[in-house]
């Protein structure tokens, strides 16, 4: 049990390990526990997506306690590898049209996807024996085609949580590209395999550390004691928090943001330091970024930034912050820079949060300048960001993770803000869904408080991300945000004490 340490109010209070889905009850996961951070919470539900759902709100830690455990997907095996061509970002003034190309390149696939529902899979085209059936949209890799009395037949191999299966499907069934089941309107998005890397140490746990948790050496040793003490073996830090404000004095901010370096607490060599005492003590150290909720960009940048049309004011949203944009590429190179130094001072992973536009009403997207480029949709912007990064961030060999709100893993579209599933998970080496019961609606998953029902709500919610990852080819591993403060605002609420959250 990890005894709860309460810090001051500028600090992240942490709580009890939570008992949650086993392996046995996810086939193929492994849970593995992190304690980060807590919602803002807001009254403001005019912007929400779905009236209730949308606010996974990934940025405000200091307020509660949370935890998190990763799902463990197994990937297809063969090949799957992919060549992402990037040109370099030409500088930090370049025009906002001028697209960092994520063009992909590869070989004709074997990888298919099942355009039907509920199709039989057999033994044999012979014999037509029902081995198993196939959902809708599911990947598999053809592996072999015959065809007998007239009629085409595929074999095919395709993951469960159980692991790899093979058998034969009517050929009629399957398309080459996922594109055929998603439409047009996230038809420029790439399903294609990529190269996964993973953690250097395989049972990640951790809690979060914000910028003022970390900001000298005797708070930092005592987080290590705390680690000591408990089962805890990884810190999530703040490089660059929700104002865009840098841990350490980075050169990218220097140069395009120094506002962000005002208030850093150490230079890099100091950093570097640090870093390399927490590895030898063990620690495991994981670089959060938060990437578009970036006040300080959006004030350095106003030009850039999220405005209104008709009066050139910024929008501020339910935060009160001024939001730049995922379609700027200057701030996509900003933040892989960001990320690049991390990895040079010895952070071990990267951790994008706010990977993602503003959550917008139909009515003020109409009324704000997006800086849209051409007509990207926002879930095609997002993943070439992360298309990019994994690019810039591939010859450092870390993984990169990525928070995602928790609907995201059941919803159908990219809830209004670029965050599609599959888009994401296919790229990212982890993916962060936060799935905090308190923010699903009354209904979700036929339950009708969800915050009241923290186990099944989490089950389910990880269960329709484990069949999403079915869909594509190089599944990222699942490592959710979990819910561990009481939503007092949330009718029907249950108390997130010790026994509870056990």
């Amino acid at each position: 049990m990890i005894d709860s340490v309460t810090k001051n109010s500028t600090e992240t209070s942490f709580g009890t390990r939570i008992s949650l889905p086993t392996t046995n009850e996810l086939p193929g996961a492994s849970l593995l526990l992190l304690a980060p951070k807590m919602p803002n919470v807001s009254n403001e539900n005019d912007e929400n997506i779905n009236n209730s759902q949308s606010e996974q709100n990934e940025g405000q830690p200091n307020e509660g306690k949370q935890s998190s455990f990763n799902t463990e997907q197994t990937n297809l095996k063969g090949t799957q590898e992919i060549n992402v061509i990037a040109t370099e970002a030409e500088s930090k003034k370049q025009d906002q049209d001028v697209d960092i190309k994520t063009d992909i390149t590869f070989s004709p696939s074997k990888y298919h996807y099942i355009i039907a529902y509920n199709i039989s899979v057999f033994d044999s085209p012979e014999n037509e024996k029902v081995i198993d059936t196939l959902k809708y949209a599911t990947y598999v890799e053809k592996i072999d085609e015959v065809t007998y009395n007239n009629i085409n037949f595929s074999k095919v191999r395709y993951n469960t949580p159980n692991g790899l299966k093979e058998g034969w499907v009517r050929s009629s069934f399957l398309s080459d590209s996922l594109k055929t089941i998603t439409g047009e309107e996230y038809n420029e998005l790439v399903f294609e395999p990529f190269k996964k890397i993973r953690a250097r140490i395989d049972d990640v746990r951790g809690i979060y550390l914000t910028r003022t948790s970390f900001s000298n050496v005797q708070k930092i040793h005592r987080w290590v004691e705390f680690a000591k003490s408990t089962n805890i073996n990884a810190f999530v830090v703040d490089v660059k928090d929700d104002d865009g404000l840098m841990l350490f004095e980075t050169n990218a901010a220097a140069e395009i943001v120094p506002e962000a370096n005002a208030r850093a607490f150490y230079k890099k060599d100091e950093m570097r330091a640090i870093i390399s005492e927490l590895k030898d003590q063990g620690i495991y150290l994981i670089a959060r970024i938060v990437c578009f909720k970036d006040p300080s960009y959006a004030r350095a940048h106003k030009d850039r930034a999220i405005v209104y049309k008709d009066t050139g004011e910024p929008y501020m949203g339910i935060y009160k912050v001024p939001w730049a944009s995922a379609y700027d590429r200057q701030l996509w190179e900003y933040n892989v820079r960001v990320a690049i130094e991390a990895v040079e001072v010895g952070f071990d992973e990267i951790q994008y949060d706010y990977v993602r536009f503003p959550e917008l009403s139909k009515e003020t997207r109409q009324r704000v300048n997006l800086r849209q480029v051409g007509d990207e949709s926002f879930a095609e912007a997002i993943q070439k960001f992360l298309i990019y990064s994994k690019r810039k961030l591939e010859p450092y060999n870390v993984p990169l993770a990525a928070d995602v709100f928790g609907l995201v893993s059941t919803a159908v579209d990219d809830v209004g803000i670029g965050q599609y599933w599959e888009a994401i998970s296919n790229v990212v080496d982890y993916i962060c869904p936060m799935v905090y019961p308190s923010h699903y609606a009354p209904g979700s998953f036929g339950l009708s408080v969800p915050d009241a029902y923290p186990y099944e709500t989490i089950y389910n919610a990880l269960k329709d991300g484990i069949r999403r990852n079915l869909h594509i080819p190089t599944p990222a591993k699942i490592r959710p945000w979990l819910q561990s403060f009481t939503a007092t605002w949330v009718r029907g609420h249950i108390v997130y004490d010790e026994e509870a959250i056990r």
